[in-house]
């Protein structure tokens, strides 16, 4: 494990901030952050709670630098599954509930899908002949496989280089070894060619719609990420709710009947 002072100084330079600025921003000396990163003097569990706060990094990484300065974790990393996880389960179950007729799921940081309200799992069933469980239970990657989201996705092209273009902040912001894999097996997965440069061509609308071609329909949808903003537990403040909206009276009509 790296020590306190390069990580830290690993962190800072993600974020584009010089040992002055985040001096500034930390009410600390430059100095003394200097003397951090080279390793000539050791910070408290409070300086390095502080700076970490400062950084805003996620609770994982806080942990971690932590842990590199000797200290114990400050934020639990629970499975979703855990006792104490219970109210939680049972908080995302009532909003995935309450979407219905309209598709929603429940995903961890790297894309995996952990819950789905019924109507996701309805739709997912008429995509993949039948069944409620896809080929692979990574979002991101349903989007690009050609035995699953892919040929129902009438604009692809535009959907995936957007979703693509995300994940690549992800990785060059928080350098996770599951994401940048996650994103190496993508770019395997004959990516739109262009997908690196936003689409500069006139709007039709204020938002992304995902144009799903499904009962010989054309369903327009939008979607919604909500996370938990109060979160203190490292796993719970990865994980992403995601809800689809209907972007026009045709797909809303499809979907309350779909669950009639």
């Amino acid at each position: 494990m790296p020590a306190v002072g390069p990580l830290l100084s690993e962190y800072r330079k993600k974020s584009r901030l010089s040992q002055l600025d985040l001096s500034l921003m930390a009410d600390v000396s430059s100095r003394h952050i200097s003397f951090i990163e080279t390793g000539r003097t050791s910070p408290s569990r409070a300086m390095i709670l502080r700076l970490a706060d400062v950084l805003d990094l996620p609770h994982t990484d806080s942990n971690l630098l932590l842990h590199s300065g000797g200290y114990a974790a400050a934020y639990t990393q629970l499975d979703l599954g855990a006792d104490d996880m219970k109210p939680v389960r049972e908080a995302l179950t009532l909003i995935l509930d309450n979407h219905n007729p309209y598709p929603a799921l429940v995903m961890d940081g790297s894309w995996n899908l952990l819950m789905a309200n019924s109507a996701q799992l309805m739709m997912t069933a008429q995509i993949i002949a039948g069944s409620s469980t896809p080929p692979t239970m990574n979002i991101l990657e349903a989007i690009f496989r050609h035995d699953c989201y892919r040929p129902f996705i009438e604009n692809w092209d535009e959907v995936a280089s957007h979703t693509l273009r995300r994940l690549r902040k992800q990785v060059l912001a928080f350098g996770k070894p599951s994401d940048d894999a996650l994103y190496k097996r993508v770019l395997e997965m004959s990516p739109p060619d262009n997908w690196r440069q936003p689409n500069d061509s006139p709007s039709d609308g204020p938002m992304l719609t995902i144009d799903f071609k499904l009962g010989g329909q054309s369903l327009k949808m939008f979607s919604t990420l909500s996370q938990f903003g109060t979160a203190l537990d490292a796993g719970m403040e990865e994980l992403l709710v995601e809800s689809y909206f209907p972007a026009d009276e045709q797909c809303k009509a499809f979907f309350e009947q779909f669950a009639s």
